[in-house]
């Protein structure tokens, strides 16, 4: 997906015009244009997508800005690069598969509880940009009283909040989408502040037979859904919305790369320690023998050409031989051949044109990115991670991690997870054909 900026040059002095449109701010009604709805109103979300993107506002080069809000989406605080007063020392944030990832602010002085608190929400806007570039909460701030000089807030992106909300509902011959539709109100009427919005969550055309989410995470059910899927993402993005899609395989127009052009270093790798081409799947049902295996999924190409690499997956919640192979034969496409991944920095994200416009790159993890190496030919991949860090001093920097989604701590706590449910069910039900046996 092709996605643009283009920003008006003002010829005045870029910080000194910034620090004016945050100081005389007071002077516009909250709610309304610019000041209003995508900045300063409340968690609104449901509306916010691309419609803005790519029209002309005012440029800043280099500046970012931090807006701080309470959970019914009063404004609390400012913080920016614009500001003669800015306390902000630097600003780190990244963008993933699942949305809004970590971030962290330091400061140079420490800003009160009023201003920036434990789960308050911030938004973090580059470029001038009406829209937030993230959206995410604190976690972890500093103790009052410390002999530290520099001042460090930690947070997250909303799509952390998921491994919060438990699910306890069975869904039978249902559309994954409208499934996922479901799980988003339930996360809605939470106060999580994620919002639910219908747009970015797309059906399937897929109904599983019975799926049984027994006391599990939004994140692992979303995860399951997405397999089921075959080649979906899921996540929160920067307006806050769950958001439920098709992968998209094209080659992102903003992710096209030429090395000492666009970008600094290039540095590719390769490897095979996550390969997976054969496995057998065990599910949440019990048979006559006390067995639980549903079905084996494996491709004879790959092991042809890199041996045999064997694993057991379990998926409790699948009952029915036909969904674990579906799910299963998704995960053996992933895990199949050589994993390709690479890492690239000093991304050049603004460029000026002779008439005083400005084209800025925003990228997303949409898409693949297309590197252009220094010989002449190109990698594809997909886009992994954007990480973005923010100072005064330095401006905008920006780096990339790409390839193909490893195996995530998510994923290992998940299969954890399952594999205890798996063995009490089984303990459960063994317990059952004893008794009746008896």
């Amino acid at each position: 997906m092709a996605v643009a900026f283009f920003y008006k040059i003002n010829p005045a002095d870029h910080r000194a015009c910034f620090f004016c449109w945050v100081v005389k701010m007071t002077n516009f009604i909250f709610g309304r244009g610019l000041f209003g709805r995508w900045i300063f109103a409340g968690p609104t979300g449901a509306g916010e997508g691309n419609s803005d993107r790519g029209k002309v506002h005012e440029y800043y080069p280099g500046q970012f800005v931090v807006y701080a809000y309470k959970k019914d989406g009063t404004r609390t605080a400012i913080f920016g690069g614009g500001s003669e007063a800015n306390t902000l020392n630097e600003v780190t944030f990244e963008i993933t598969s699942t949305g809004c990832g970590q971030c962290q602010l330091t400061f140079y002085r420490q800003p009160s509880n009023t201003q920036l608190d434990y789960m308050q929400r911030i938004d973090i806007h580059l470029y001038g940009d009406r829209k937030p570039w993230y959206s995410g909460y604190i976690i972890s701030r500093p103790i009052e009283g410390t002999t530290d000089t520099k001042f460090v807030y930690k947070g997250y992106g909303f799509y952390n909040r998921l491994e919060n909300v438990m699910l306890w509902k069975t869904y039978e011959n249902t559309d994954v989408g409208d499934i996922v539709r479901d799980i988003a109100r339930q996360v809605e009427r939470q106060t999580l502040q994620v919002v639910y919005n219908d747009s970015k969550i797309q059906s399937v055309g897929y109904r599983p037979t019975k799926l049984v989410f027994d006391g599990v995470t939004v994140k692992e059910a979303l995860n399951t859904l997405a397999d089921f899927a075959v080649d979906y993402v899921y996540g929160v993005d920067e307006y806050r919305c769950l958001y439920f899609r098709r992968r998209e395989t094209a080659v992102n127009e903003q992710a096209r790369l030429t090395v000492g052009k666009h970008i600094t270093s290039y540095t590719p790798s390769w490897d095979v320690s996550k390969l997976v081409n054969w496995a057998r799947i065990k599910g949440g049902s019990v048979d006559e023998q006390g067995e639980q295996w549903l079905c084996i999924v494996e491709d004879k190409d790959s092991q042809n050409s890199y041996g045999v690499h064997q694993a057991v997956w379990n998926l409790p919640e699948a009952y029915d031989a036909a969904d674990a192979k579906r799910w299963g034969e998704n995960q053996i496409s992933q895990y199949k051949a050589p994993v390709k991944s690479a890492k690239i920095s000093g991304v050049r994200l603004e460029y000026p044109y002779p008439d005083g416009t400005f084209n800025v790159r925003h990228m997303s993890t949409e898409g693949l990115a297309e590197i252009r190496r220094l010989d002449g030919n190109a990698d594809t991949y997909p886009i992994k991670k954007i990480k973005y860090t923010l100072s005064g001093e330095n401006g905008i920097k920006t780096e990339m991690e790409l390839g193909e989604p490893q195996f995530s701590v998510d994923r290992y706590l998940s299969d954890i997870e399952r594999r205890s449910k798996d063995i009490e069910q089984s303990q459960s039900s063994a317990l059952k054909q004893w008794k009746g046996g008896s």
